[in-house]
């Protein structure tokens, strides 16, 4: 009889130490997956502060972009009412020089009835002058009409520029926005094994894309879309990524498993 309770005995230590042998390697995988995931999660981390800096500095570009095209912009403006004082000018003295013409013809008709030895070289001096200063007024006003041109060229090169930046931004944001998903999951449907979760072509996500499940901050799956609508997905379990015993349920979120780089 003590033989037989010590060979008992023998046989329940080995399974013990059998099992023990089992729990410490499943913990240890488990370990070691945890240490994995946390790596991947530190990486998409840089990868977002990445896009967040770029970002930035695409503001501060549009910011000095938009500074030029108000500097550019006040010069246009200035060189518009020049153009328009010199257009003025232009008008006024034309004016003059019709009504000195005017005063001319009245003199011409007048001239008989001059005395002797008077002459009118003083008018002819006098509209020969405003001649001139109307040409010069009117070369003036091509001048400033040449240097709105190219004010307004300059405008529109900034312009571009600006459209080309805003662009550009906007380029970054949908690119941050899509990486920065954070869906959940509405539904699981076990027995066909697949979900369904509150995201769709409004967040970037496409047919074959492939996301991870997590929960407290763990990932515990992965899933496969099938199908997209405008807010809404339906993606297929992959068995093979379901951690442990740890079953998808309703309301884990969902983060997309491979980030886009910006260009």
């Amino acid at each position: 009889m003590i033989k037989v309770l010590f060979i008992l005995s023998i046989l329940i230590t080995g399974v013990s130490l059998v099992f023990a042998y089992k729990n410490g390697r499943s913990f240890a995988d488990v370990r070691n997956n945890i240490a994995q995931i946390n790596v991947e999660i530190a990486n998409e981390k840089k990868a977002d502060a990445a896009l967040v800096a770029e970002c930035a500095r695409l503001s501060g570009d549009v910011a000095k972009v938009k500074g030029d095209l108000d500097i550019e912009s006040e010069k246009l403006k200035q060189t518009k009412n020049r153009l328009l004082l010199a257009e003025n000018d232009a008008k006024r003295v034309q004016e003059e020089l019709d009504s000195n013409l005017k005063k001319k013809t009245d003199l011409e008709t007048q001239l008989t009835d001059l005395p002797v030895g008077v002459k009118p070289e003083t008018i002819a001096q006098d509209i020969n002058k405003m001649k001139q200063e109307q040409a010069e007024l009117e070369a003036q006003a091509l001048a400033k009409a040449d240097e709105v041109k190219k004010e307004e060229a300059k405008i529109g090169d900034i312009q571009k520029r600006l459209a080309d930046v805003e662009r550009k931004i906007e380029d970054r944001r949908k690119l941050f926005e899509r990486n920065s998903l954070q869906a959940r999951i509405l539904a699981v449907n076990s027995d066909w094994g697949f979900v369904v979760i509150d995201a769709g072509k409004a967040s970037g996500i496409e047919q074959d894309t492939k996301l991870l499940v997590t929960r407290n901050r763990q990932t515990i799956g992965k899933i496969s879309v099938m199908s997209v609508d405008g807010s809404r997905s339906v993606a297929s379990i992959v068995p093979d990524a379901v951690l442990g015993n740890i079953g998808i349920a309703p309301g884990d979120s969902v983060i997309l498993e491979n980030l886009t780089a910006g260009q």
